[in-house]
């Protein structure tokens, strides 16, 4: 399987239903991958929006916020903008599927590609807004329902008042498939590999 960041995809029509795309026991091949997200074009969100990462998640969901200085001055924030949309705060043993190679676009829709408890899992987000400002350069995306949890994560990389860069990971979650619920403390302790690899890799990108 090629590391992060992968090929580019181009949707195709005519696909089954979505419900076979989510696990498998090999890793997924560049074809499977374009039609799972091809047939999550349209797919709805696994749960309420209610306007972006920072409102209040509705009850049962867990609610994380990371941050971590990956530097100070424009340089460093340049660097880590550019490593943001290039998908490279994704972990090594993840790779992110996507129809665009580089940025994120509200409305595209990607998958984390990862091996966890013999599995291949594909799990599918739509992108749902930017949260980019002078000062900040990031996005939001959503859960779809083939998704092993549900919910919404926030990527941004901020250029504060004191010249430092931060690099923030903000969420709110809970699982949703069988196994995502049978094994929490196992999903819970890969959201957290993933937050803390995810902080190494953007440390690394902006050094």
């Amino acid at each position: 399987m090629k590391k992060n960041p992968p090929f580019p995809l181009s949707p195709r029509r005519g696909l089954p239903h979505v419900g076979w795309c989510m696990t498998c026991l090999q890793s997924p091949t560049p074809d499977r991958l374009d039609s799972c997200l091809a047939a999550w074009a349209e797919a709805p969100l696994s749960y309420r929006h209610a306007g972006g990462v920072a409102h209040r998640p509705a009850q049962g969901f867990l609610v994380d916020h990371h941050e971590i200085r990956l530097g100070s001055g424009s340089e460093a924030y340049q660097r880590a903008a550019g490593a943001l949309d290039a998908w490279r705060m994704f972990p090594h043993w993840g790779c992110v599927a996507r129809t665009r190679y580089t940025g994120q676009t509200p409305g595209d829709v990607v998958a984390m590609v990862v091996r966890l408890a013999g599995l291949w899992w594909i799990n599918p987000c739509r992108i749902l807004q930017r949260l980019d400002s002078p000062a900040s350069h990031g996005f939001v995306y959503g859960t779809l329902p083939e998704h092993a949890e549900c919910g919404e994560e926030a990527f941004v990389v901020e250029h504060r008042g004191d010249n430092s860069v931060w690099y923030v990971i903000h969420a709110f979650s809970k699982p949703r498939h069988p196994l995502a619920w049978i094994g929490f403390p196992v999903a819970r302790w890969w959201q957290l590999r993933f937050v803390r690899d995810s902080q190494q890799r953007m440390v690394e990108a902006t050094a």
